[in-house]
């Protein structure tokens, strides 16, 4: 045992901190890890930001591999997503690295309570039937997970709804909610037909996914509302870019469309009852077109009226 591990070791100690979950080679590996993460995702110049990955990725893979790695938190690598479901059967691992020209890298891990390791590889840009086919993890739709649902289909399959961003290129950014699910050997799969959709013709289609293209200087709402018991979705519609070049894309217009879980089964709705404001909220005003009111709201004594 090296100096720097018996001295982490000892302010645990101090601290009056537990030594169990506190694996010391784990505690040391992970500031490494947070340092070169860090570099990845914040450095100015894309090289620097490329060979921070290369050193990340390699150690993250070394450090999920030791034991005690699978109930580590890992809790300063803050630009590394890190999902997990409430049985805590596995947890998910997404980050992406800008890697220069508006072109970005994606990565993932699904690591199980047993400690196996299923590596995701990205194959976003050559994927053609986005809505309705099976991806695996060797043809996985690359993106950063920013949220995790538990559902399952009308047979009982358990599955996780994964709510992702993925920079698709300079113009444009894509929103995703994909379906995660794991075969009866135990191997992960994306996409399953729990989302319907009216298609204007009288019919309804069911699909895999949802997947939403849109401006990349714009703001999307792609997530779930649990006061409202409804996944939200900025209503997108055609106009021309303001950043040049770039021609007409997807912006959201200031409306919402929803999906509503039926029958185990998410289906779409096409206006969601909000009120727009016209005006900022505000609180009632005390001072009304009411005459005699002083400035709490009560009525002024003849005094005050002078």
């Amino acid at each position: 045992m090296n100096l720097k591990t018996w001295i982490q070791i000892s302010l645990l100690i101090l601290a009056g901190l537990p030594l169990s979950g506190q694996h010391p080679a784990l505690v040391e590996i992970e500031q490494q890890l947070a340092y070169h993460a860090d570099v990845m995702v914040n450095a100015s110049e894309a090289r620097h930001r490329i060979k921070a990955m290369e050193a990340f990725n390699p150690l993250f893979d070394q450090a999920l591999n030791m034991s005690g790695a699978f109930d580590y938190p890992f809790d300063s690598l803050k630009w590394i997503s890190i999902k997990m479901p409430s049985d805590k059967s596995f947890k998910l691992y997404s980050w992406e690295v800008n890697v220069g020209n508006g072109n970005y890298r994606y990565f993932g891990l699904i690591q199980k309570k047993d400690g196996t390791i299923f590596h995701l590889t990205d194959d976003f840009k050559n994927a053609t039937n986005l809505r309705n086919e099976e991806f695996s993890s060797d043809n996985w739709l690359g993106a950063v997970y920013y949220n995790l649902m538990e559902g399952k289909t009308s047979n009982g399959q358990q599955y996780y709804m994964l709510f992702g961003v993925h920079h698709w290129n300079a113009f444009e950014n894509i929103k995703l909610i994909d379906i995660l699910f794991f075969s009866d050997e135990g191997l992960p799969y994306f996409g399953l037909p729990v989302f319907k959709m009216n298609e204007g013709d009288g019919k309804s289609d069911l699909y895999n996914r949802l997947v939403f293209k849109y401006a990349a200087d714009g703001q999307m709402t792609v997530n779930y509302n649990p006061g409202m018991q409804l996944i939200m979705v900025d209503n997108l519609v055609k106009r021309m870019s303001r950043i040049p070049g770039q021609g007409e894309t997807m912006v959201p217009d200031g409306t919402y469309v929803g999906y509503q879980l039926k029958k185990d089964i998410w289906e779409r709705i096409d206006k969601i009852a909000i009120e727009p404001m016209e005006s900022a909220p505000r609180p009632k005003p005390i001072l009304d077109s009411r005459k005699g009111n002083n400035l709490f709201g009560d009525k002024k004594s003849k005094n005050q009226h002078k």
